[in-house]
């Protein structure tokens, strides 16, 4: 069995990503449709109305805030008067969204909706962003930060938009087919990182195709510098056409697909991969105190599938290949 192989046994539900009431330029928008891939991304352009202004329901009667079944898309784009072309347009109700912790509002004034980013699984809000929050972690950022070491292990984090996106199977192109699809890679594999520099113990195993980026890349190696100075048992994987000098690391080679085609980052504490705390801006706790992992294979030249998970039961799996195979 391989690496792809492996992927193929777990199951990611889908995902999709809607902004809402955009004021951003268009170029912004671009970068979002870019990153996320334009299958994915849709804009929702509508009014938004205070509580009681329309019907906002998901189906199975009034709005009620006790419930337990989550914001649904119609709880934020319930039906609102018809735009005089024989249609309808979205609003969203004020007050069932600052019912929700996680999302980025807490007005009082339809107005002041503006550049929110909801990621949808069907037609339930599992996470919201703004579209500041998440230009200042991908949609602005250069993967030429990360490879020199301009953006420190210190700064990287997760809106809760990317971090919802845990446990979906995803597929990103590289260069030239996409300039910035391959920065959620980047990105979340830091964030990983910064969970294991942070821990200070348990184990890291990173892949890297081929091992030379470590040293060819400045940023790279000074963040394996850092985690492996703090403690934490380093594991790197990949071709053996340049080995890392001076790292305290344990290195593995291969020329197998699982060495050439795979790009995984895989932390599991001293305990192994245990449930932790989960919820909004606790995503870099639960990372150090459960484990969290990463795992990519090119399908086809610059074609990545994928996913990210603090599963349990799949960190615990994903360890044990990569531990007895590799």
């Amino acid at each position: 069995m391989t690496l792809e192989q492996f992927l193929d046994r777990f199951d990611g539900p889908e995902r999709s990503v809607v902004v809402v009431n955009r004021t951003d330029p268009d170029p912004v928008l671009n970068m979002l449709v870019d990153t996320f891939g334009d299958d994915v991304v849709r804009v929702v352009d509508g009014p938004v109305t205070g509580a009681g202004d329309g019907p906002v329901t998901d189906g199975a009667g009034a709005v009620d805030a006790d419930r337990s079944i989550g914001l649904t898309a119609e709880d934020l784009t319930g039906i609102s008067v018809a735009d005089g072309n024989d249609g309808v347009v979205p609003a969203l109700d004020v007050e069932v969204l600052s019912q929700r912790d996680d999302i980025p509002f807490d007005g009082d004034d339809p107005a002041d909706i503006e550049n929110l980013v909801l990621l949808m699984e069907g037609e339930e809000v599992v996470a919201g962003s703004t579209l500041a929050a998440l230009g200042d972690a991908v949609l602005f950022v250069n993967s030429d930060l990360y490879t020199t070491g301009s953006r420190s292990l210190g700064d990287v984090d997760l809106p809760s938009v990317i971090s919802g996106l845990d446990d979906a199977t995803f597929t990103l192109r590289g260069y030239p087919e996409s300039n910035r699809q391959k920065l959620l890679l980047i990105t979340i594999s830091r964030f990983i990182e910064r969970a294991a520099w942070m821990a200070g113990d348990g184990i890291l195993r990173s892949s890297f195709q081929r091992l030379s980026r470590i040293d060819d890349e400045v940023g790279t190696r000074a963040v394996y510098e850092r985690i492996a100075d703090t403690g934490v048992d380093t594991h790197l994987y990949g071709v053996p056409d340049d080995l890392p000098d001076d790292l305290d690391a344990v290195i593995h080679a291969g020329d197998d697909p699982d060495f050439i085609d795979s790009w995984f980052v895989v932390y599991r504490p001293p305990e192994g991969p245990h449930p932790a705390e989960s919820g909004p801006e606790s995503d870099l706790k639960r990372g150090i105190e459960g484990g969290v992992g990463l795992l990519a294979v090119e399908t086809e030249p610059r074609v990545w599938r994928g996913l990210w998970t603090f599963d349990v039961d799949r960190l615990s799996r994903l360890n044990r290949y990569i531990e007895r195979n590799l």
